[in-house]
C-alpha cells in the first residue's frame, strides 16, 4: 500500500479529472435498486447503506474517470475510480468473493486496478451493475439487502458476488443535489484525543494551518478548525527517533490529512491522505529536548538533522508573515526552527 503515499493533494479541489483546478467536480450518490432511500457511505472504516442525508458528506463521492480511456473491462465499459469526499479513500476490491469492498488511501496519479470499477448495460429502469474491472463477474452487492432477507437497512454492507438479478445488485450513481458540507472530522472516524495548535518562536501569534493544498503559518484564529491538528501517537512505542524520542503524526482536523516529509532538505513539507492503520514513516515526526522556553524541534523521525523551518520567518528575513510557508532545513539554532505542540 505504500505507494499510496508516494504523493500529495488537497482532497476536496483534486479527485475529479480536473486535478489541479479550482473547481471540484460534482460529487455523486451511490445507491441500489432494492431501496433508494439509501445512500453509499462510510462507517467505522467499512463501505456502508445508510439513509439517505444529503448534509452528510460521507455519502458524497467522486468518480473519478481518469484512467477511464486507458483501462476498460472485458465488455469495453470504461474503469472509475469511487473516492469519498470526506477521507480521500477509494473503493477496493475485496478479498475475493462474497468478502465486503474495502477503503485504501487514493493516489490519482498512480494506476491501481484494485480500485477500478466498471457499469454494465441497464438492468433496467437506469440501474446498472458496479463490477470490478478485471473481473466482472463481481458485483457491488448489498449484504442480505435482498427481500428474502429483510431488505436494506441502516448499516448493510456492500460485499462482491456473482450475478443474481437480485434488486441488490442493481445501482445507480448520480449526481448529488448539492455540494457536500465541509467534513468535520477526520479520516477513520473521530478520534479521542485533544486538538493541539502548533507555533513557532519566531512568530507565537501564528499557528500551522492547511491552505490551497500547502502548509503555512496564518494569524492564530481559534475559530479556524484548519488550525487545529490531532497528534496521533499510536505507532510512538514503536517507531522513535535515534535519541530515543516516540514519533507521532500531525492530522488536519478538517482534511483528514498528515504531515509528510518534503521531497529533500530546504523544500516544503507536504499533505497526504492519513491511513491511522497503516505505518508509514514518511508522516512521522517526533520532538528533541527542550531548546528553551519549552520550544522543541520538530524533525523527520528517521532523519533528525532535518527540522521543521518557518521559511525565512527569522527577523534576518523579515520574520513570520500571513502565509509562511514550512520546510524542512537543517538546525541553524533560528527562533524560526523552535516549536510548541500545545492543547487547543
Amino acid at each position: 500500500m505504500a505507494h499510496f503515499f508516494h504523493h500529495h493533494h488537497h482532497h476536496r479541489e483534486e479527485h475529479g479529472s480536473s486535478a489541479g483546478g479550482r473547481s471540484s467536480p460534482r460529487t455523486v450518490r451511490v445507491y441500489t435498486k432494492a431501496d433508494p432511500n439509501y445512500s453509499l457511505s462510510i462507517r467505522d472504516g467499512g463501505v456502508i447503506l445508510a439513509p439517505n442525508d444529503p448534509d452528510d458528506p460521507y455519502q458524497h463521492w467522486y468518480k473519478d474517470m481518469r484512467h477511464g480511456t486507458r483501462v476498460k473491462d472485458e465488455e469495453g465499459f470504461p474503469g472509475f475510480a469511487l473516492v469519498n469526499s470526506v477521507t480521500g479513500e477509494a473503493i477496493k476490491h475485496s478479498l475475493g468473493a462474497q468478502n465486503p469492498v474495502r477503503l485504501v488511501p487514493y493516489n490519482p496519479d498512480y494506476l491501481d486496478e484494485s480500485v477500478l470499477w466498471a457499469e454494465s448495460n441497464d438492468t433496467g429502469k437506469g440501474y446498472r451493475c458496479i463490477r470490478m474491472v478485471n473481473n466482472i463477474r463481481l458485483n457491488f452487492d448489498a449484504f442480505h439487502g435482498d427481500k428474502d432477507h429483510g431488505g436494506v437497512r441502516d448499516g448493510t454492507t456492500v460485499v462482491l458476488w456473482e450475478w443474481l438479478k437480485g434488486d441488490n445488485q442493481r445501482w445507480k450513481i448520480e449526481p448529488q443535489s448539492s455540494d457536500p458540507p465541509p467534513p468535520t472530522n477526520y479520516a477513520g472516524g473521530r478520534p479521542p484525543q485533544r486538538t493541539v495548535r502548533i507555533l513557532t518562536k519566531a512568530g507565537p501569534d501564528y499557528s500551522l494551518t492547511v491552505r490551497d493544498g500547502r502548509v503555512v503559518l496564518a494569524p492564530t484564529d481559534p475559530n479556524d478548525d484548519y488550525q487545529r491538528w490531532y497528534k496521533d501517537m499510536r505507532y510512538g512505542t514503536e517507531v522513535k527517533d535515534e535519541e530515543g524520542f516516540p514519533s507521532f503524526a500531525l492530522v488536519n482536523k478538517v482534511t483528514g490529512e498528515a504531515i509528510k516529509h518534503s521531497i529533500g532538505a530546504t523544500n516544503p513539507i507536504r499533505l497526504v491522505p492519513y491511513n491511522p492503520e497503516y505505518l508509514d514513516e514518511s508522516v512521522l515526526w517526533s520532538e528533541s529536548n527542550d531548546t528553551g522556553e519549552g520550544y522543541r524541534c520538530i524533525r523527520m523521525v528517521n532523519n533528525i538533522r532535518l527540522n521543521f523551518d518557518a521559511f525565512h520567518g527569522d527577523k534576518d528575513h523579515g520574520g513570520v508573515r500571513d502565509g509562511t510557508t514550512i520546510v524542512l532545513w537543517e538546525w541553524l539554532k533560528g527562533d524560526n526552527q523552535r516549536w510548541k505542540i500545545v492543547p487547543y
